[in-house]
């Protein structure tokens, strides 16, 4: 029997092309699972990509559980409306049920949450202590508000929204237990990551990781590092790990210390390592130490190709930092992967286009084009909330919208800037995807099986490829890209003058 059932929630946003989106492991809910088990209860992880629940399913989880049943729900954005669908069905099944929603969506949003009519707690910001403290509570039988820190609740008497004192306390990450790779299915995931630090000391405005973790940058000790990396290496027998911290490449001196750990272990004759890292912390003799240690693959956020939008966005770096970076990281032997966003603010048609190009002329191995999202708690939102357009259960907020969307249910683009529209944007941004992978070199790189990758966003494995099932439905996805391509070039002009001036690259 469990004490805790903890939820990531099903992202309904990805339509025809959730199948072929690598299934990455919810790491939120583990790290809280792994330090909830390290302090004496039974947790149980429950992945809504995987299974379908209903109320059957619910029924089933809730039986395994003790009473009173706690059911601990992370929350972004993009899948809160899922969030919201599980907890009426575990209220539908126990009344009693206690509902706690944490993330980013219920630390921005929290009055929202609570005012769902399906939430009990919401836990803000990092969730380790806070969460610990009130499940322990709960199954002592005595809940006392005061003791509480980082908790909001609806006080029963009057139905106020109530908000415990902000704590003081900063998760160790040292104190945080090795993440519980055990409790994954590894016929089901791609085991082969590492989390070895938290946030991130910039404030670009589009990012609402800062939410949690705001712009402390913690990074574990190299020792706990190295005892991680011996377990996938040596009992998972993981040979392509993907670091997936937001700034790798932040302590120098770390990278160094970590790169010759992994020598001296051996490791980087049994494993490969990708990372995502910034064009202006990452050099030479940066990337010749991670080459020796075997790190085969960099990613880059480049997001434009204008040295006035990386300005806007307070990215504290340019353009040309990036392009150098990304040069030099191919004349080195890595594979190399980057990521752009259209439609920031001030943005025009001819930003879009140079990026687009940019992609195509630095030699990238792999590229990602997403829709500008103003996610709630990021500066953007608060710099373009008047003309948001918002979805009920913010249905419209994804980043990658303007490419998963499908033939007939449409969606308005949460943003388009002045002097754009959402069809031109829309469009634009499923056309450079397409554009950047008319390329055989490219195109090979999309479908490899054996390429890894913090960026990878599309992966179809050998097996796959073998099965009737796999290639009607790669054939369905297929043509609904080919029709919406279609759509955009006959209905927007703007969108074929994107299409021909791109294809000439």
């Amino acid at each position: 029997m469990h004490d805790v059932v903890l939820v990531s929630p099903f992202n309904e946003q990805l339509g025809r092309f959730k199948r072929f989106v690598p299934r990455s492991v919810p790491i939120g809910i583990g790290i809280l699972a792994g330090f909830l088990r390290s302090k004496g209860h039974s947790v149980r992880i429950v992945d809504n990509e995987l299974v379908d629940l209903d109320r059957a399913s619910i029924t089933e989880i809730l039986n395994g559980c003790n009473r009173p049943r706690v059911v601990g729900i992370s929350v972004m954005t993009a899948n809160v409306a899922s969030g919201y669908r599980i907890a009426r069905l575990v209220k539908s099944v126990d009344k009693d049920a206690v509902i706690v929603f944490g993330g980013i969506h219920a630390t921005v949003m929290p009055d929202e949450v609570l005012r769902s009519g399906c939430v009990d707690f919401v836990v803000k910001g990092e969730g380790e202590y806070t969460f610990l403290e009130l499940l322990n509570q709960i199954k002592g039988g005595n809940i006392d508000k005061d003791r509480l820190e980082n908790i909001g609740f609806i006080e029963p008497a009057d139905g106020r929204i109530v908000y415990a004192k902000p704590s003081e306390r900063t998760v160790n990450v040292d104190d945080v237990p090795i993440f519980p790779y055990d409790m994954y299915d590894p016929t089901r995931y791609n085991l082969g990551f590492i989390l070895t630090s938290r946030g991130c000391p910039f404030d670009c405005i589009f990012c609402s990781q800062r939410v949690i973790t705001k712009r402390r940058y913690r990074y574990i000790s190299s020792e706990r590092v190295i005892a991680e990396l011996d377990y996938l290496i040596n009992t998972l027998k993981q040979p392509n790990i993907t670091f997936f911290d937001d700034y790798f490449t932040g302590n120098r001196e770390r990278v160094f210390e970590l790169c010759e750990l992994i020598k001296k272990r051996g490791f980087h004759k049994k494993a490969s390592f990708g990372v995502q890292t910034r064009g202006d912390s990452i050099d030479r003799p940066l990337m010749k130490a991670m080459r020796e240690a075997n790190f085969g693959s960099l990613m880059f956020g480049v997001e434009t190709a204008s040295e006035n939008l990386m300005l806007l966005i307070n990215k504290k770096e340019t353009v040309k930092e990036n392009v150098d970076a990304i040069r030099l990281g191919k004349d080195m032997g890595f594979a190399v992967e980057a990521t752009f966003i259209f439609g920031f603010p001030t943005e025009t048609f001819d930003d879009r286009l140079k990026a687009l190009r940019l992609a195509q002329e630095i030699g990238l191995d792999r590229a990602r084009f997403n829709n500008a999202t103003p996610y709630p708690g990021t500066a953007m939102y608060e710099m373009v909330r008047d003309r948001l357009k918002v979805e009920p259960m913010w249905a419209n907020f994804s980043s990658a919208g303007a490419v998963t969307g499908g033939l007939f249910k449409r969606s308005p683009l949460p943003y388009v800037p002045e002097g754009s529209t959402d069809k031109e944007l829309e469009g634009t941004v499923l056309l450079a995807n397409l554009l950047f992978y008319l390329n055989w070199t490219n195109l090979k790189n999309l479908f490899n099986p054996k390429q890894s990758g913090s960026g990878k966003w599309f992966e179809v494995s050998n097996k796959d490829m073998k099965s009737l099932k796999t290639l009607i439905e790669l054939t369905l996805l297929g043509g609904t890209v080919f029709f919406r391509v279609f759509y955009y070039l006959i209905a927007s002009s703007m969108c074929r003058k994107f299409f021909f001036k791109g294809i000439r690259q």
